[in-house]
């Protein structure tokens, strides 16, 4: 386990005080320290308890997690030595999401007892501004109330990472060859048209992946000095997930695609250009989380994504074309 994997003292201080010093699991509530034999002395048996584990070995360990986010208060619940061990002995019984909820309801129910009116006018603009976005991750929902420091970066990698998921696990799976569409042929006269529709296609995911990385996502984050906004990160992420989405169905598209013999060559440039476009965004996540786990408080850090076609893939697609109609017309 790095340092960066565990808490700091300063988290754990002020995760026991949001907690009340009481264990968060709902059938316990145990109080966690008290005082001790001697009058200047005091007991402790509450620990930070990470939600997602610290190292591979560890209860609920997610390898896609950066190091700093594992460390940070948004991945930790206030329990008791007893109930720490029993949810780590038993990860299928209580999964994150569970944990997620143990530790919301519980800091909801501190809150009310430290004050009360304030506690339910807050908890309830909490659930109104969440139902604005819909679906999102337990840690997501977590970084939008909390607001810690660098939320921007962890909201934008956390909802990346939710959005794009599912595609970046099928197009992995689809380069294993794990699944097949059915075969749709395309008759001899219609190949041009098709071949003509994909070039378009594929050079129109290419600008939109552009336009969401060099001028939508930086709008959304926000001026430097000037908070983001969390509506618009989330909009963007899921406009990313979209175009995701969107790329891998042209990529199934063409490799479950046959066409003419004298076409194969144009099709077999198309094989692999979507998947390497997924492949590069997959990358922004990780950098984010990468760049806040240094904690910075100035400075400049570049990200280039090669968002971009195979070098001169226009001008060898062109000359495929053209040798195909040359045998066309034969």
């Amino acid at each position: 386990m790095s340092i960066e994997d565990r808490f700091k003292q300063s988290v754990i201080a002020t995760l026991a005080k949001r907690a009340a010093n009481r264990c968060a699991n709902p059938e316990c509530g145990a109080v966690t320290s008290g005082p001790a034999g001697e009058p200047n002395g005091s007991v402790n048996v509450g620990e930070a308890a990470h939600i997602y584990g610290a190292h591979p070995s560890s209860a609920r360990y997610d390898e896609k997690m950066a190091s700093s986010d594992r460390g940070a208060i948004t991945n930790a619940i206030w329990l008791c030595g007893n109930c720490h061990k029993r949810v780590d002995d038993d990860p299928s019984k209580y999964p994150p999401g569970l944990l997620f909820e143990w530790q919301r309801e519980h800091e909801r129910l501190i809150s009310e007892q430290v004050g009360k009116t304030a506690a339910e006018v807050r908890h309830r603009y909490e659930r109104r501004h969440l139902e604005e976005f819909g679906r999102l991750s337990y840690l997501a929902e977590r970084l939008i109330i909390e607001k810690d420091a660098y939320w921007e970066y962890l909201l934008t990698a956390e909802v990346l990472r939710f959005e794009m998921a599912p595609t970046v696990q099928r197009w992995d799976a689809l380069k294993r060859g794990l699944y097949t569409r059915p075969i749709k042929r395309i008759d001899r006269a219609d190949t041009f048209s098709w071949l003509s529709d994909k070039s378009q296609e594929i050079l129109l995911i290419v600008a939109a992946f552009s336009n969401l990385t060099n001028f939508e996502l930086a709008r959304a984050l926000g001026e430097p000095g000037v908070a983001g906004s969390d509506v618009d990160i989330v909009s963007v992420c899921r406009l990313y997930g979209e175009a995701c989405s969107n790329t891998l169905l042209w990529e199934e598209s063409v490799r479950f695609t046959r066409v003419d013999d004298d076409f194969s060559e144009v099709c077999e440039l198309f094989i692999g250009v979507a998947g390497e476009v997924i492949e590069q965004t997959a990358k922004i996540p990780k950098f984010l989380t990468e760049m806040i786990a240094l904690r910075p408080t100035s400075g400049t850090y570049k990200l280039e994504l090669m968002i971009d076609l195979p070098a001169e893939w226009e001008k060898r697609v062109t000359g495929a074309l053209k040798r195909a109609e040359r045998a066309f017309r034969r």
